[in-house]
């Protein structure tokens, strides 16, 4: 089974790993900037007992340059929608961009110094091939979205991606070349090569944000050297309530209790 063709509460959090298991698909998120660590699906309230008691979908310690003592940081709320091969879109989220936006302003009423919505296009096989991209009931609801995000200054991304298909399997993954977008004129806010239509305010960074951006620092220096330690990727395991190091491209399970990484609501 693809990732198109799973149930939607497993669908989330199956696309995050699936970006993390490739670097072209996560790297894109640093913007050109050197990255520490990614954190995924992290409790605000890690260890900390407050009143946030949602997660952060993915979390980013970056850097101007290597070796730089000047790290900031960076938060994703992650949507998932569907695009089918006959061109048609599903779960586009019409009529909620209120409720995503109110989780927004929780990251930022946390303390995230820069959010941004990462909205993934998860494509079926052979979409891409067959249809131009972006449809149009496509680009209407990512217009909507860019006018209440610009609003609030809060930054966006577009993902789309799709699985091949190998017998019943998935076979491998599709992107498509944005580079191709620029010379459109009936979609001209989809002109960005690099997927990122807006760019997120810088605010305060607040007392809890930082509590747990330390936290997660703490843990990823005191984490065994391993080679390629960049690309390993931190995440909080619920069954046996601890963060771990693991490198998603190949790791689905806790390394500490053996449980379902992925399956974990």
């Amino acid at each position: 089974m693809t990732l198109f063709e799973s149930g939607s509460q497993y669908r989330e959090k199956a696309t995050i790993w699936r970006i993390f298991s490739l670097l072209p698909l996560f790297s894109f998120l640093a913007g050109g900037h050197v990255w520490r660590w990614f954190a995924i699906n992290i409790p605000m309230d890690l260890g900390t007992g407050g009143r946030f008691t949602s997660d952060i979908d993915i979390i980013a310690r970056l850097s101007n340059r290597p070796r730089s003592p000047d790290w900031f940081y960076r938060t994703w709320e992650v949507k998932v929608s569907l695009l089918g091969r006959d061109g048609k879109a599903r779960s586009l989220k019409r009529g909620k961009t209120g409720k995503i936006m109110k989780q927004l302003r929780a990251y930022r009423e946390f303390g995230a110094p820069e959010v941004s919505l990462l909205d993934i296009v998860l494509c079926e096989a052979g979409c891409l091939a067959a249809n131009p991209f972006p449809t149009r009931d496509l680009f209407e609801a990512v217009a909507t979205k860019l006018s209440d995000l610009q609003d609030e200054h809060f930054g966006y991304h577009l993902l789309p991606f799709e699985h091949e298909r190998d017998a019943d399997g998935d076979g491998g993954l599709r992107t498509f070349d944005l580079g191709d977008w620029s010379g459109r004129r009936d979609y001209p806010m989809l002109g960005r090569p690099d997927f990122h239509m807006l760019q997120s305010a810088v605010t305060n960074v607040d007392e809890g944000f930082m509590r747990l951006a330390q936290r997660l620092d703490e843990f990823f220096e005191a984490a065994a050297e391993r080679p390629a330690k960049s690309l390993h990727q931190i995440i909080f395991c619920r069954v046996c309530r601890q963060l771990q190091l693991i490198r998603m491209r190949y790791d689905e399970a806790c390394p500490d209790c053996g449980a379902d990484l992925i399956a974990q609501s």
